[in-house]
């Protein structure tokens, strides 16, 4: 995917008038983080893709979308357990924009940490069937 797709990709989805999580929960392995800067975290986003993970894969929201879509009940049940909806509801509810990678395989986990740390990355937990934990970065 070239800079143009990618950029193309991320308007689509924010100009959607419907924000919406996927349409089934991720059934393990995924990483939810925050982001104060956009810019920062369609980086992120890029440097993601860069690495061979899918865009489908990839779920990048504004803010105010993330809160628009919890308010619309558009998180699926098991998306996020009640208390990191929680955070990441006041972190969106804080101008902050919610990033969140899937992907298959533990030795991932630690690429994508380290993937989005340089792009000012917080408040990032690892979820998995049956864990949340939080990835110091």
């Amino acid at each position: 995917m070239n800079l143009v797709e990618i950029h193309s990709t991320l308007e689509q989805r924010s100009e959607s008038s419907e924000q919406a999580f996927p349409a089934a929960p991720f059934p393990r392995k995924y990483i939810h983080t925050a982001f104060t800067d956009f810019q920062d975290a369609v980086q992120a986003f890029i440097a993601l893709l860069g690495s061979g993970y899918d865009p489908q894969d990839i779920y990048l929201m504004r803010g105010r979308d993330f809160i628009e879509a919890v308010e619309l009940n558009q998180t699926p049940v098991g998306f996020f357990c009640s208390s990191d909806e929680h955070l990441y509801l006041l972190e969106a509810k804080r101008g902050k924009h919610i990033l969140s990678v899937r992907f298959f395989n533990y030795e991932q986990m630690n690429q994508v940490r380290n993937l989005l740390a340089p792009y000012r990355a917080y408040s990032m937990i690892y979820v998995d069937t049956w864990s949340v934990t939080p990835l110091i970065v």
